[in-house]
């Protein structure tokens, strides 16, 4: 008999998500105190949690997460300043995907690089290969008024992982680990082929591309492999014991 998902408490969520800002930190994948990273609270779905704008993701603790309504606004009026972009990637991200609970915005310089070519992500990695069936691609807009929103909904509503051009990614999990394994190996899958692109002068021609058929079946056998995890299950407990092993605060 299948069990019920068990739903985090806010404090519960409050704790995956500041964990998650700590180990992108450790990872090198913030950018100051830019970006943001978001949860929906388990138990109160409706209701949201992003960091404070200022913030600095090595400084995010539990309790130093600001709670967000629906529509992006926050809860308590006493609430410090929050980015607006935050605000919006929430409301959008959380109404559209009642299933997602996680996402990750970056801006990690490779994945920036990739987004700025006309090709995008290309088979060159086995990364890029359990990855690439996932992504979407949206143009890149400062200003996110009504129409961007519809757009970006749109995409986010068929997509898990959405390259911005020219700006970066959007990456979305049920999970915290989730959201943290793809954000992480879409960075490597980018890495890869700007290193790749690199060592060729940028000639596609003489770059080792998997084909679609081969790229389908290697990608079908990952996913059904009993050995592997790609939801970051494997590695997710490994990456909370390193914080807890460096007595870092981010529960309090």
């Amino acid at each position: 008999m299948t069990q019920p998902r068990s739903v985090e408490s806010e404090q519960q969520t409050r704790e995956s998500l500041a964990a998650l800002y700590r180990i992108l930190d450790r990872y090198g994948m913030s950018d100051l105190a830019n970006q943001e990273v978001g949860a929906r609270i388990g138990e109160q779905p409706d209701h949201y949690l992003v960091h404070p704008y200022g913030a600095f993701y090595d400084e995010v603790t539990a309790s130093s997460l600001v709670k967000i309504d629906r529509q992006g606004q926050p809860v308590d009026a006493d609430s410090p300043w929050l980015n607006d972009g935050g605000q919006n990637l929430a409301r959008w991200i959380f109404g559209q995907r009642p299933e997602v609970n996680y996402f990750v915005h970056g801006h990690c310089e490779n994945v920036t690089a990739v987004s700025a070519t006309r090709d995008g992500l290309m088979p060159l990695s086995q990364s890029a290969i359990y990855l690439g069936h996932l992504v979407g691609y949206i143009d890149y807009a400062f200003i996110e008024d009504d129409d961007f929103g519809d757009e970006f909904m749109s995409w986010v509503a068929s997509h898990d992982i959405l390259i911005s051009h020219n700006h970066g990614y959007y990456c979305l999990g049920r999970s915290a680990r989730e959201a943290f394994f793809r954000a992480y190996y879409l960075r490597q899958a980018c890495e890869v082929q700007v290193k790749a692109m690199s060592m060729v002068g940028g000639d596609i021609d003489r770059l080792r591309l998997v084909n679609s058929e081969r790229e389908t079946g290697y990608r079908d056998a990952m996913y059904a492999s009993e050995d592997y995890n790609y939801d970051g299950k494997t590695e997710w407990q490994g990456m909370l014991r390193w914080l807890d092993k460096h007595g870092l605060d981010y529960k309090c």
